[in-house]
């Protein structure tokens, strides 16, 4: 017989807990496949309203005290409700550290939510809490990150009590990332960047998930034309081996040509531009574009170029 999965996100009241259930559940079809309860230890401002609980087909079980999600309370439960799968959003002044659960049950992920902009001072004033939440933490994700310039620190500071959990700061758009900007092979606070051949994939997909933090900023990098499409504007960019040598993909990005040089397909260029989010000609839609601001043709063997 298969364990019953149990997961487990925890943190501080107002961290994001509730929000974050709901999201998975709405985006992963595996919480709404199977007969999942959700164990609520504590309730914040976000609620799980009837409506939402229906929808998905969800039970919640609201607890108030320690006791009653120990491994005997969790087994009665479990013989009432006969659940496939359990998610236990836990009070983070509950004693993480020794949370059990009976023998059938098995912890598949323990996620920490944790506030970046409160993270500092609360650390301070309760280390010892968040070593409770943090040590056994599979995921570690830094919300409400924007303005907060201290996150390298926090980084550092969780890896020092949990040195094999990931950590993930989640941008303005919602989506998460492990990397912050120091993390990157060229520097962000520079205005003019030069792009190596081998950062170029890095910078591409940056540049793409990310392009406003890319604004203003001028970057230099060798590519090749891979088409033109009218005087004004071409496609730019570089192959790329994405998983071995037969699988080679080209990385590029429409160009809106604000220089007198002219280019043909092919051509091996050295490209000075700047990156917006604009209408495309090519996409008929806003998407990511760059301004060439210089172009200098190369002579260097196009294979080189290329990266092939």
């Amino acid at each position: 017989m298969d364990k019953i999965p149990v997961f487990i996100v925890n943190g501080f009241l107002g961290c994001g807990k509730t929000t974050f259930i709901k999201e998975i559940i709405e985006n992963d079809d595996k919480f709404t496949e199977h007969k999942v309860v959700i164990i609520q230890t504590e309730e914040g401002e976000e609620e799980y309203s009837k409506e939402w609980l229906d929808k998905y087909g969800l039970q919640l079980i609201t607890v108030d005290d320690e006791d009653e999600i120990s491994p005997s309370n969790l087994d009665k439960l479990h013989k009432k409700l006969n659940a496939e799968l359990y998610i236990i959003e836990l009070n983070a002044f509950f004693n993480n550290e020794e949370f059990q659960i009976p023998d059938y049950m098995t912890f598949v992920q323990q996620i920490s939510l944790i506030d970046a902009k409160s993270f500092k001072v609360m650390f301070n004033n309760m280390r010892k809490v968040f070593s409770g939440i943090l040590k056994f933490s599979d995921f570690v994700i830094f919300n409400r990150c924007e303005g907060v310039e201290e996150l390298a620190t926090f980084r550092r500071q969780v890896r020092a009590m949990n040195q094999r959990t990931q950590i993930a700061f989640e941008t303005s758009d919602g989506s998460l990332t492990t990397k912050l900007d120091e993390d990157l092979p060229y520097d962000l606070t520079k205005d003019n960047i030069k792009i190596d051949d081998d950062v170029y994939p890095i910078w591409y997909t940056e540049v793409y998930d990310k392009y406003e933090k890319y604004f203003n900023k001028t970057f230099r990098f060798k590519a090749f034309v891979s088409d033109v499409v009218n005087k004004n504007v071409f496609i730019v960019g570089r192959n790329v081996m994405v998983c071995c040598a037969q699988d080679i993909q080209m990385l590029g990005y429409e160009v809106i040509n604000d220089t007198d040089v002219v280019v043909k397909r092919d051509d091996a260029i050295y490209l000075e531009c700047t990156v917006a989010f604009e209408y495309s000609v090519i996409d008929k839609e806003n998407t990511v574009v760059l301004h060439a601001k210089k172009i200098e043709k190369i002579k260097e063997n196009l294979t080189k170029v290329i990266g092939m």
